[in-house]
């Protein structure tokens, strides 16, 4: 009897309305793996590695920290794990030295608490696992401050105006006690100038030199006033054939004398000596009567490329004659025969 009330509870469960149960078990498979893919998404991102460690009066200095990066495996959804933004990732670590050691080695285990900027996803692996950080006895090195790089085209010539011109460099002993004080500098970030034309103020982070990447420069930055010079320039492209501009179906058709003109451009020096033959070009108006017994002289327009700022821009000459090719008048039907 137990076994008929089994059998009647799997027929019902099964047979009963089977062909929706089978398709409700479908969707929920496919939306099953559809969520799992979503959140299973995986992407490996190479983060440096900074030390947050506050050296004390008297007591050690960071030489190195092995490895300078590690590799990160982020997993989440598709779109969370593509929006991290790489240049917001950190990995952070805190050594704490021995008391009374100044060279000593330190191994700190990492985990997600010493990333930064991976919020919203999941980390799945860091490798390597553990970063060793090296001590030294410190020392103090005074150093000169090379000039400023620049980084673009700037719209004019640059120069570099600031008072800064030597800074301290502290670090290990080992690596700053090998360094040359008269030739080696302290280099200084590149200052974006590209696209500029006014002058303006910008910090730099000055960078230890060498392969003292762990040491400290001080002061760390220094302002930099960056003035860009706007010179003017002239320039002349020859030969710019001359073109007549008039619609389709105008009777009048014409020839220029001269067929060609001189452009004479001014304005700042790098625009002006860029402009070629391609980026200018000279027409005039042919959409005019013609006038018998006059001399039908119109003045030449000048056009430049899109983009193209410049101060003045002149035709040479300034006027051009135009010539007619054709009669204005077409020669009046024959007559019929026999008239």
């Amino acid at each position: 009897m137990r076994t008929d009330k089994w059998l009647d509870f799997l027929r019902l469960a099964f047979l009963n309305n089977g062909y929706w149960k089978l398709l409700s078990l479908v969707i929920a498979v496919l939306v099953y793996f559809s969520i799992r893919a979503e959140v299973s998404h995986v992407r490996v991102v190479s983060i440096p590695v900074e030390t947050d460690f506050a050296a004390v009066a008297g007591g050690a200095v960071i030489e190195s920290v092995e490895p300078r990066s590690v590799q990160v495996t982020l997993r989440g959804s598709y779109s969370g794990v593509n929006q991290v933004a790489l240049s917001s990732l950190q990995c952070v670590v805190r050594p704490r030295q021995k008391k009374n050691k100044l060279k000593d080695t330190v191994s700190v285990k990492l985990g997600r608490t010493n990333l930064r900027g991976v919020s919203g996803v999941r980390v799945a692996n860091i490798e390597p696992g553990v970063v060793v950080v090296k001590f030294d006895v410190p020392m103090t090195l005074p150093l000169a401050i090379a000039r400023p790089t620049e980084k673009g085209l700037a719209r004019g010539r640059v120069q570099f105006v600031y008072e800064q011109t030597n800074a301290v460099v502290k670090g290990s002993r080992r690596l700053l006690s090998v360094l040359d004080a008269e030739k080696v500098q302290i280099q200084t970030e590149p200052i974006d100038v590209d696209g500029r034309s006014q002058t303006f103020s910008t910090r730099v982070r000055l960078l230890p030199p060498g392969d003292a990447v762990t040491a400290v420069v001080d002061p760390p930055e220094m302002v930099v006033n960056v003035v860009i010079i706007n010179e003017k320039a002239t320039a002349k492209i020859e030969r710019v054939p001359v073109v007549v501009s008039q619609p389709l179906a105008s009777v009048n058709r014409w020839a220029t004398e001269p067929g060609w003109v001189d452009i004479e451009l001014s304005g700042r020096s790098e625009i002006v000596k860029a402009v070629t033959l391609s980026d200018v070009t000279a027409s005039v108006n042919g959409n005019i009567p013609l006038t018998p017994f006059e001399t039908n002289e119109v003045p030449v327009l000048v056009h430049v490329q899109q983009g193209l700022v410049l101060d003045e821009v002149k035709p040479l000459p300034a006027t051009v004659k135009l010539i007619p090719l054709m009669p204005l008048i077409q020669n009046p039907a024959s007559p019929p025969a026999g008239q």
